[in-house]
């Protein structure tokens, strides 16, 4: 009976770490989508990358043009948000937005990759 009572002790315990590290990791402030929405500046070329993966309708907007998103997968072991985006013409694309933090952790870029091409987006102007 003392053996029983440990073992259901011991999963008790068990499960309710795990519920707590699981609520604590999907904090909203912690979630990539959130952490890369915003206005990025770029650093090759002119001007700035709006992202909103906030609030539907997501959306992506640079050299000025507005495109439509949907969220593909979100990595994040990998720091990945997998879009596909509707260009001008009609057409799907598969971007992507890949963080990479720098050596201390505090803060990080954005690696842009879209149409083949991939661009840093340096600093965040505004959420």
């Amino acid at each position: 009976m003392k053996k029983l009572l440990k073992q259901n002790g011991f999963i008790l315990t068990a499960a309710f770490f795990f519920s707590v590290s699981t609520l604590i990791g999907c904090g909203s402030g912690n979630d990539l989508q959130s952490q890369v929405s915003g206005t990025w500046q770029r650093i090759q070329g002119e001007g700035t990358v709006e992202i909103n993966l906030e609030k539907m309708p997501y959306s992506l907007k640079f050299n000025d043009k507005l495109y439509s998103v949907t969220i593909e997968e979100i990595d994040k072991e990998k720091n990945n948000v997998y879009l596909q985006v509707e260009t001008t013409a009609g057409q799907k694309e598969d971007w992507t937005l890949h963080q990479v933090w720098d050596d201390n952790g505090s803060s990080f870029k954005i690696a842009f990759t879209h149409n083949g091409t991939k661009e840093i987006l340096g600093s965040k102007i505004h959420t």
